[in-house]
């Protein structure tokens, strides 16, 4: 049975890429139980699969001679679930900006950035980069990336997307889960030899 990950796989990797500003990796492809054979050495591949499977990509990719760059979590949250309206501390705001495939979005208080993230809309789906919060503040970095999501999802939503989707390291996930995330697959980054 096919995953909803799996149906919007394009559409997310290519908002991954737009946000990373580069070319999509050599590949970003659901793990099928074999490492591609189409792919040339020194060229990043990603594999995507069930959280279950992650071990199983690792060792494959290393049976066959590549390094593991990575495996993260990619996470998935409705729209809906994801835009809580939750407002912003004190004076801070939020402002965006378009950067062509995608937007930077970016919170301010007192005219001082304290939180930002980028979003890419492609074929109905959303893509959240990383989530950065000025850790000079005296404040739980929640404060503002909590406010953050929920106003990217709203900006989704306005862009006729129905999920948004995140790739982030395994340590950010207790946060990522608060704010209404789910764990949907694991994403295996390695580079061919």
């Amino acid at each position: 049975m096919t995953q909803q990950w799996q149906s919007d796989l394009d559409a997310w990797a290519g908002g991954w890429a737009a946000i990373r500003e580069d070319e999509t990796p050599q590949g970003v492809r659901a793990w099928n139980g074999s490492l591609p054979q189409d792919t040339v050495a020194s060229v990043e591949l990603v594999l995507v699969c069930e959280p279950s499977d992650a071990g199983t990509v690792r060792d494959a990719v290393v049976a066959a001679g590549s390094d593991v760059l990575s495996t993260d979590v990619l996470l998935c949250g409705a729209v809906q679930d994801l835009d809580r309206g939750l407002g912003f501390p004190g004076d801070a705001g939020l402002f965006d900006a378009p950067m062509g495939d995608w937007s930077r979005f970016e919170v301010d208080d007192w005219g001082q950035p304290v939180a930002h993230s980028a979003m890419s809309v492609q074929e109905g789906v959303a893509f959240v980069g990383a989530l950065h919060a000025d850790s000079s503040q005296d404040r739980d970095p929640a404060e503002v990336l909590d406010p953050l999501v929920s106003a990217m999802a709203n900006e989704a939503f306005l862009a006729d997307a129905e999920r948004l989707y995140t790739v982030v390291p395994e340590s950010e996930l207790p946060a990522r889960e608060a704010q209404g995330w789910q764990r949907v697959a694991a994403v295996v980054r390695c580079l061919r030899r």
